[in-house]
């Protein structure tokens, strides 16, 4: 999901709630927590990579290659008024994603925070309220060139998913995915590294079940040579003059 931060931008709104649920829900989900002494700064200091992610409104399948998030903390001590976000909005996120055809989607979005709690995000179009923020919570985290990653859910999971209950601690628990809709869906594994070695991914993916999420509903992102994504392969430019040129060239 961007995050900049997460998710695609789509010009939707996000008070919809997530609809499509093949599963039921279940107090039998086990409770997730988020990261402790998280620092906002830090994660959004360097582009993050997809390697992993669920499929809901806003990534579907088919956008499965060079999906990368990017943040940008806003300075609003030195903004001008009228350049201030109005809904209290303090980072700026930019997503962005291609299918295998080249045809690429993403944009810009704003994301929020609570003080007490900086690991769990809000997330949403700029024009919305932050009532209508979605959740966007690194349930798990490490910083490092090499071996960076964050695990990534829209919020708490609630819908147990069938014929996997290998979760939790002891492997015995079952496992749990969040909604397919636009708000409180998704599951995500970054990285740091563009293509991190196959340990990383597999290393994840194993926290993400002794935490309680699904693992079966990801799928892979690949990050080819063609990758070409704005505001990583082409700095100079501006976010939207690099969005707006990739956008009309495909």
């Amino acid at each position: 999901m961007n995050m900049r931060i997460i998710g695609i931008a789509l010009a939707v709104p996000f008070f919809i709630s997530a609809s499509a649920q093949t599963t039921s829900q279940s107090d039998a989900c086990l409770s997730v927590t988020t990261v402790e002494n998280f620092n906002v700064t830090e994660y959004a200091a360097a582009p993050w990579y997809v390697q992993q992610q669920a499929i809901n409104a806003y990534t579907p399948a088919e956008q499965n290659r060079c999906v990368t998030a990017q943040y940008h903390i806003r300075d609003n001590d030195n903004l001008r008024w009228w350049e201030r976000s109005w809904w209290g909005y303090t980072i700026d996120v930019f997503n962005y994603a291609e299918t295998s055809t080249g045809r690429s989607s993403g944009g810009s979005l704003c994301a929020d925070f609570d003080e007490e709690t900086p690991s769990q995000l809000r997330v949403a179009p700029c024009f919305l309220p932050q009532i209508f923020a979605g959740p966007y919570w690194v349930v798990s985290y490490r910083e490092g060139i090499e071996d960076g990653y964050a695990l990534v859910s829209g919020g708490q999971p609630q819908n147990v998913v069938e014929d996997e209950a290998d979760c939790g601690a002891e492997g015995v628990d079952s496992c749990c995915k969040t909604g397919e809709g636009i708000n409180r869906s998704g599951l995500w594994i970054l990285t740091r590294q563009r293509n991190p070695p196959d340990a990383l991914v597999t290393e994840v993916r194993g926290i993400a079940k002794q935490m309680g999420f699904s693992t079966s509903v990801l799928f892979n992102v690949t990050h080819d040579a063609d990758c070409q994504v704005p505001g990583i392969d082409d700095a100079d430019e501006s976010d939207n003059a690099r969005y707006l040129r990739h956008s009309h060239a495909n």
